[in-house]
């Protein structure tokens, strides 16, 4: 199934026969098949497309190419609907959506820059990090519990400037599919959620393209066929100017100091049809970021960089095998890392300090689609894993040493994983998706196995409307050890051992799902989730201090537990479209060495969260949007109490009255603060609303575009973080009202 006019393939689409009451939908490579008696024809439909009818028998037998095309005179009064794709009460899944396209590239963004992931986060049972960043936290998970997949294949960090921006470039997707309530067998690995991405594959009729300009970066996509209807080549990249911003600052000014920080995306896929029933696709990708500062003393110069990125590539063979097995056979490899160096030379004394890590995969993946009747799907298939982590690597140099050492060395494990799963039709009212996924991983000359039942189902209760219930059984093999929630690239990426076993988690979820009228959609959402294994430092103890000891001597393990209700209506039609969402949960965490055994809330805790999101369109080029969102505070440890404690080292009382470093420590150690409880206080409240306007205009060779927005609008000062003053405690807020403009031509 694909688009008549440019060949993309039409993921989702509805097959129905006329003389029975059976159909199917196409998979995420356009395929479909059918195998029933007596056909008498055919209906082939997707929203924003006219719909067409396959008639009689004989034309319905072997492989069938079916084009679409655009309906121009309904496109746009549908595409929002087809984009929020909210699971539907006739679906046996629960908690999936496919992320809005058309309503993140003129929803309200911070300095212009939209973002699937922030889009993601005004869903229910999605909580974000800190004000502004993309860090997701699913159902009392941590980030790390995230599957992200680029066109199938892992990204281990999605940060772009510290957190703030996306990896994800909107302009390369086809679709974002995410799933929080069931997740089917074919994924595994993750205790919480999956974001699946797929990337567009390019035009195969014309060349084309468009650029965008914001206050911070540009993107350019260009796409067009090798060769008509048989291959294509899509390459999107995005660039950010802020680096030349800090020079042309510094030179303005005269700073023999400097500072500088940039990144990039660069996206390509190329896809090229061997025959009726072969296709090969190869997508790459790579992203970047780093920062900087020079400092020139008097006698001395000192400078420090960060930079850290992740590379994507990827091989895929689709393969038609009959009329009702379909097959891809998948070859990747993903590597993530970062840099930290700090450098000071003098006249006479010099030190050099580096710190790296990271984490590369090599895998072999092979699944299969197989439309046993019109009440059985059946997936299939299995992969292999080779990881590579290297946790810390600090290299030391100075006038007097020259060290390389690894607190913990890097380490390789090998995973092997199988599932199956059957989304089963029982009867009209029940339907079911069952599966099963293994998954094992070697490290250390130990096999840790995983065997996790999946199971979702839905059951008609009327007109429209379903009762959901759906179990899952997760595990994760490797952990994330977390610093900041601002999701810094120095969080450590590390395995299971012999000591750290898998983190696992099992959820309950309970929903009812209806339609209203057609364009109103509402679903009650009740969970429960308990997770095992799961980690942090121990108190006192970080990322930035015990440099020479390994990172399982600096955590504890321990579990958990999250539950509550989500609300969701979604109006889908009309010139007002857009969604309320409301997420009522409590989430805590238990370690028998943290908090005197005691459990506390987790830092993600968030009692209340409200998103209203709303799109209206003015007249048919000019559209309104608007997104307001209120989060209880976060959960944090501040002191109330302060004691005299004793003091490391009795040479440190006598050095005080004639050293000052002395004296500072002695008054430090004399005056230490009471944490009697972990996450024993929130910060104020989080509000704010977010508009933006945008323009379109018919030019003689393309199409350009405005998009005015501000990013909290009455101003509200919301809390990055607290600290100390003189003993009152005081916040930092980041962002004000931020008002931008961006620019977008397609042509």
């Amino acid at each position: 199934m694909q688009d008549a006019q440019t060949g993309e393939k039409l993921i989702g689409a509805t097959v129905r026969l006329m003389n029975k009451p059976v159909g199917t939908s196409t998979n995420r490579y356009g395929f479909f098949s059918l195998s029933v008696a007596d056909i008498d024809s055919v209906v082939v439909s997707y929203v924003g497309y006219q719909s067409e009818r396959l008639s009689r028998q004989p034309t319905l037998k072997g492989p069938l190419t079916v084009r679409l095309k655009p309906d121009i005179a309904i496109l746009n009064a549908v595409t929002v609907k087809q984009s929020t794709g909210k699971d539907t009460y006739d679906e046996a899944t629960m908690g999936r959506f496919v992320v809005p396209l058309d309503m993140v590239k003129k929803a309200p963004a911070l300095l212009g820059e939209n973002d699937i992931l922030k889009t993601i986060q005004l869903l229910p049972g999605v909580q974000s990090g800190s004000e502004g960043t993309v860090g997701l936290n699913v159902r009392g998970g941590s980030p790390d519990q995230n599957l992200v997949l680029l066109d199938g294949i892992p990204l281990y960090n999605l940060n772009h400037l510290f957190g703030f921006f996306s990896v994800i470039n909107t302009d390369a997707v086809a679709q974002a599919e995410f799933l929080k309530g069931s997740i089917p067998a074919r994924y595994g690995g993750r205790l919480s959620s999956v974001l699946d991405i797929t990337m567009r594959e390019g035009d195969l009729q014309h060349w084309k393209g468009n650029f965008s300009l914001s206050p911070i970066a540009g993107r350019l996509t260009v796409e067009g066929p090798i060769k008509k209807d048989v291959g294509s080549v899509l390459v999107s990249a995005r660039r950010t100017w802020l680096d030349a911003l800090y020079w042309l600052g510094d030179k303005v000014a005269g700073n023999s100091n400097s500072s500088g920080y940039g990144f990039y995306d660069l996206n390509a896929k190329v896809n090229y049809k061997l025959g009726s029933k072969d296709r090969l696709y190869l997508s790459f990708y790579t992203g970047s970021d780093a920062f900087g500062t020079k400092n020139s003393l008097s006698s001395a110069n000192y400078s420090n960089t960060f930079d850290w990125g992740n590379r994507t590539l990827g091989l895929r063979w689709n393969h038609v095998y009959t009329n009702r097995l379909f097959g891809n056979v998948t070859a990747s490899s993903t590597n993530f890392k970062y840099n930290l160096s700090e450098e000071y030379q003098a006249e006479n004394r010099f030190y050099v300090n580096r710190v790296r890590s990271g984490i590369r995969d090599l895998s072999l993946r092979a699944d299969f689609d197989y439309f046993a009747t019109p009440n059985h799907t059946i997936r299939f298939g299995g992969g292999y894993v080779n990881h590579t982590f290297n946790p810390e690597i600090r290299q030391f140099r100075a006038s007097t040493a020259d060290t390389t050492y690894a607190p913990t060395p890097p380490i390789v494990t090998n995973e092997v994983s199988a599932y199956a799963e059957d989304d089963w039709t029982l009867s009209r009212r029940l339907r079911a998706n069952v599966g099963v996924h293994y998954a094992n991983q070697l490290v250390d000359g130990r096999t840790w196995h995983s065997v996790q039942p999946r199971l979702s189902a839905r059951y008609l209760l009327g007109q429209q409307s379903a009762l959901k219930v759906s179990y899952n059984q997760m595990t994760q093999f490797l952990h994330l050890l977390t610093n900041s929630s601002v999701g810094l690239p120095t969080d450590l990426w590390v395995p299971v051992t012999n000591r750290i076993p898998p983190e696992q988690a099992d959820w309950w979820s309970v929903g009812y799902s209806k339609t209203l009228r057609k364009d109103w959609n509402i679903s009650v959402e009740a969970y429960y989730k308990r997770f095992r294994n799961v980690l942090d430092y121990k108190e006192g103890t970080t990322f930035l201090n015990n440099f020479n000891t390994a990172w399982y001597d600096r955590v504890s393990i321990g579990r958990g537990t999250s539950y509550g209700a989500e609300f969701y209506a979604e109006k889908s039609a009309g010139r007002t479209k857009g969604w309320v969402s409301y997420t009522l949960s409590w989430t805590d965490r238990q370690f028998d060495d943290i908090n005197g055994g005691k459990p506390f809330p987790f830092k993600f805790d968030r009692r209340h969260n409200l998103a209203i999101v709303a799109s209206h369109e003015l007249s048919k080029n000019k559209t309104l949007s608007a997104n307001f969102i209120f989060n209880t505070g976060t959960a944090l440890t501040v002191t109330g109490n302060r004691y005299p404690g004793a003091i490391p080292g009795s040479d440190l009382v006598s050095q005080a009255t004639t050293n000052p470093l002395a004296w500072q420590a002695s008054a430090f150690y004399d005056n230490l603060p009471d944490f009697n409880e972990r996450n024993n206080f929130r910060t104020p409240a989080y509000h704010r609303l977010d508009v933006s306007y945008r323009t379109t205009k018919q030019k003689r060779h393309g199409q350009r575009s405005w998009i005015i927005s501000c990013y909290n609008v009455y101003n509200r000062l919301n809390p990055f973080y607290l600290y100390y003053d003189k003993a009152q405690l005081k916040q930092f807020t980041l962002f004000p009202a931020i008002p931008s403009v961006a620019y977008q031509y397609d042509f």
